[in-house]
Order: C-alpha cells, then sequence, then structure tokens
C-alpha cells in the first residue's frame, strides 16, 4: 500500500510537471519575397512586378474579349529563417519538425485585364531547388527583361523539383488554403532556413487561375506561407514513457 500511494503521488506530481513543460505546435506565417509570372506567348519578357500572378492552361481566353491568352506558368521564393528561428527559439534549437506547410492564396475571379486568362481547371505546385530566378519589374503594360521569363523554366527546374500536390482554383475571387504535401526535399530546404521557391504550372488546357501578388495593394490578400512544427520527441510523449517506467519500479518493488 505504502509503494501505491507513492507512485500515485509520484505519478501526478510527475504528470503536472509534464502539463507544465509541453509545448504546443506551433504555426508562423510570412510573405513571399518575390514572385513573378511568366507567358509561353510572350517569352523573353519579365512580368514581376504586377500586382497579380497567372496560372494558365495553353487554351485559356481572356473573359472580357475571349482571345487566347496562352500558357503562363509563376514563381515565388520565400525566406524562412525567420520562421525557422521562431522555431528554434520555442521548441529548441533543432528540436523540431515540420508537420504542415500551407500556401495561402487570394484568387481573383474576373480579372480586369486582357492579359489574363479565365477558367476553371488544375494546376500543381512544385518544389524547386533553384532559388536564383530574379523577380524583375516588368508589369502587363510595360513588359520588362530583367528578371525570370518563360525561357528560363528549363534551366531553372532543370536543377531539381518535387511536386507538393495537384489543386484545382474555383473560378470565384476568395482565399484559397492550398495544404502542401511534406516531401524530404521540401522539409530539408525549410530545416536549412534559407529560401523556398515554388514553381506553379497548369495541369490542365483551359484554366486561368490569376491571383494576387506581394505587390498587391492590401497585405492581407497578398500570398503568405505557413508553416507548423512539434518539438521532437513530443515532451508529452516522453513524459508518458517516464511516468510508466516509475510505475513498474513502484509495481517490482510491492513484489517483494
Amino acid at each position: 500500500m505504502k509503494y501505491r500511494i507513492l507512485a500515485s503521488l509520484g505519478g501526478a506530481a510527475w504528470l503536472l510537471a509534464c502539463a507544465a513543460n509541453v509545448k504546443a505546435q506551433i504555426t508562423v506565417s510570412n510573405a513571399p519575397v518575390a514572385d513573378a509570372f511568366v507567358r509561353a506567348s510572350d517569352p523573353t519578357h519579365n512580368y514581376g512586378g504586377a500586382g497579380a500572378l497567372e496560372v494558365a492552361g495553353s487554351s485559356s481566353t481572356n473573359i472580357m474579349n475571349g482571345a487566347a491568352t496562352g500558357a503562363m506558368d509563376s514563381f515565388l521564393r520565400f525566406d524562412v529563417s525567420s520562421l525557422v528561428a521562431s522555431f528554434n527559439s520555442n521548441l529548441g534549437t533543432g528540436n523540431w519538425q515540420v508537420t504542415g506547410v500551407t500556401l495561402q492564396l487570394t484568387e481573383v475571379g474576373n480579372p480586369n485585364n486582357a492579359v489574363f486568362g479565365s477558367g476553371l481547371g488544375g494546376f500543381q505546385i512544385y518544389w524547386i531547388a533553384n532559388d536564383s530566378w530574379v523577380e524583375g519589374s516588368g508589369t502587363p503594360a510595360s513588359p520588362g527583361s530583367s528578371g525570370v521569363v518563360f525561357n528560363d523554366e528549363a534551366s531553372l527546374l532543370a536543377a531539381g523539383q518535387v511536386s507538393l500536390g495537384t489543386f484545382s482554383n474555383s473560378f470565384a475571387s476568395g482565399v484559397r488554403r492550398l495544404t502542401l504535401s511534406l516531401p524530404a526535399s521540401l522539409l530539408a530546404d525549410i530545416s536549412n532556413g534559407g529560401s523556398v521557391s515554388f514553381f506553379l504550372t497548369a495541369t490542365t488546357d483551359k484554366i486561368g487561375f490569376n491571383f494576387n501578388s506581394r505587390s498587391f495593394g492590401t497585405v492581407s490578400a497578398r500570398p503568405s506561407l505557413e508553416l507548423t512544427a512539434m518539438a521532437v520527441p513530443e515532451p508529452s510523449t516522453l513524459c508518458l514513457l517516464s511516468l510508466s517506467v516509475a510505475a513498474l519500479i513502484a509495481v517490482r518493488r510491492r513484489s517483494h
């Protein structure tokens, strides 16, 4: 009986101590440091300074005039150093793992610009290893050549790419939260605490997915990358293991 009481008191005290030290999962987010879209119909000009980004299929048409717009792809780059620093500060340096990655975009259902295509369809998001692409300063009204262009895609993607999932637009204005898969290449890139780049491209011919860029006037409507991480191993797991060992010792003492 003495050992049982001590075990119960010790277990309760340990659980309280564990509860005080268990850290909840942490979610942090930030905006891109660079983004741009590129056009197959204008493969040598950059569109990095526009207030919008686009993913369009080869048969996409403009909703205003019905004209063909052609394929368009988008690039986004995030600096995750501050997010990693937050994980290290709250969970312990290197003592965490990313459990969720979400890309939030604000879709524009009917873009008021003759450059952009409109239509419901699918698109794919890739993690790409090459972070060297330049946003540039081109806009739909005045395309530039100082940043990434459509003709750069082959060399940029050759450095390495991994699919993070296939999605579809809604052809309506509103926030789209896209939960990405967690391949080892993406997780390693995030853990390094530097730049992380994404490439968005159409998987259906008639899609016209238009969304706000980092240059859009309303801050809350700009793209954002959301990361969730938890401590490794989880403190609660260690607590339960230790408590089980303590209970086993108490039982063995009673048997002697």
